[in-house]
């Protein structure tokens, strides 16, 4: 294996080894270990696509830090724009794509300074040592204002999407729930608490149909506001089998919900 490309092998190696893992469901532990190289290699493939080989290490080690935390964000919100999920086998697919993409960015980028490389060795023209010389002069006045422009971006694209994230959070939208509930009652050992809760995300017009035994003994209509919530209580004698059956109005064919208990006032047989 050349050693020039070992880094691609690497990286290339740790994304199809990290996908394989995540489609064979393979334990936390180890999706823990490859899931943080997975997060560090597009970011030290990028870096070296957008900086090329002449920087200084403390340099690329702040350009990774800052690309692998931008790539994500970016390509999260790029991912919940077009409609997807955002779960482990995206992001796993994503940073697996970003990673294999820049490797062969790279790989051709090597291939073509290896060409000109081996063209200008056979020019043999006898300005050669001046004319590289100038050259890496000139790239090295250059060098500071790249890194420290490369990452700046970074962070500002991370952190402009960290807050469109926190914001698009706040503004998604659920579908809607109510929530039916029969439990104890704390201050009467002969009843049940029946508990009604309207999250829906309007105003709610309900129907409840309350049976002992298999028949029904009241029938009330509530209507509750976004948020309100309802509670009453389910006397019983002797041992009983109560229910109440909601319905969403005008809907009186279909329960929206069904709460049940079989209880007793004495211990049982």
């Amino acid at each position: 294996m050349d050693r020039s490309h070992a880094d691609l092998v690497i990286t290339a190696g740790l994304a199809v080894l990290a996908g394989a893992a995540a489609s064979a469901g393979a334990p936390t532990a180890v999706m823990v270990v490859l899931g943080i190289g997975l997060l560090a290699a597009p970011g030290y493939v990028w870096a070296k696509v957008l900086l090329g080989p002449v920087v200084t290490s403390l340099e690329r080690v702040a350009v990774v830090a800052g690309l692998s935390l931008a790539g994500p964000v970016l390509g999260g919100l790029v991912l919940q724009s077009g409609g997807f999920s955002l779960h482990r086998a995206t992001w796993v697919s994503l940073l697996v794509m970003l990673t294999l993409v820049g490797d062969a960015v790279l790989l051709r980028r090597r291939a073509d300074q290896s060409n000109r490389a081996d063209q200008h060795d056979r020019d043999d023209r006898p300005d050669r040592a001046v004319w590289t010389g100038g050259s890496a002069t000139a790239r090295r006045r250059r060098l500071p204002i790249w890194p420290v422009a490369a990452f700046a971006a970074a962070v500002l694209i991370a952190a402009g999407g960290v807050v469109l994230a926190r914001y698009g959070a706040t503004l998604q939208r659920y579908p809607g729930f109510t929530q039916l509930w029969l439990t104890p009652s704390r201050g009467h050992a002969s009843a049940e608490e029946l508990g009604l809760s309207n999250h829906q995300g309007t105003v709610m017009r309900y129907r409840l149909v309350l049976d002992r035994n298999g028949h029904t003994t009241a029938t009330l209509d509530l209507t509750l506001a976004d948020g309100q919530t309802w509670l009453g209580q389910m006397p019983f004698t002797g041992r009983s089998a109560i229910s109440a059956r909601l319905y969403r109005l005008p809907d009186l064919v279909h329960p929206y919900r069904h709460v049940f208990a079989t209880v007793s006032t004495g211990p049982g047989p």
